[in-house]
């Protein structure tokens, strides 16, 4: 975590940010993980994607059948075997493009900073319930 996330969360708790601050300090949070290290590695593997044709074409595709399974889910239907069958063969080939998979990673990694900021932001509320 950055200093600013150990500032944001002693902020928080202490009480310290008021209400017309909240959306200054979320700005200067994206702004600050723009310049993160897990952020650059997400901007780095993309760009690695889109410039090979088969990465970018199986990364369109995979983000076609996310798109398609969400639609499904929305209107309540069910993924049927042959979704399934597909799901798992895109994954299969995807996961194992170099290219891909390191993209995946590096996401990977920024997905979990993004649960320590959501949850440090969540401790106040998770602390008045207990």
């Amino acid at each position: 975590c950055s200093p600013f996330l150990i500032c944001l969360y002693n902020n928080i708790k202490e009480g310290g940010i008021m209400m017309s601050n909240f959306y200054d300090t979320a700005n200067q949070l994206e702004r600050e993980l723009r310049q993160s290290e897990e952020f650059t590695a997400v901007k780095e593997a993309f760009e690695a994607v889109q410039q090979s044709e088969e990465a970018k074409a199986l990364f369109e595709e995979f983000r076609e059948m996310n798109a398609k399974f969400l639609q499904k889910q929305v209107n309540g239907e069910e993924l049927t075997e042959e979704d399934s069958i597909y799901a798992n063969d895109l994954y299969q080939k995807a996961s194992s493009n170099e290219a891909i998979q390191t993209l995946m990673q590096a996401e990977q990694r920024l997905n979990t900073v993004m649960q320590d900021i959501n949850r440090i932001l969540t401790t106040s509320l998770q602390e008045l319930y207990q």
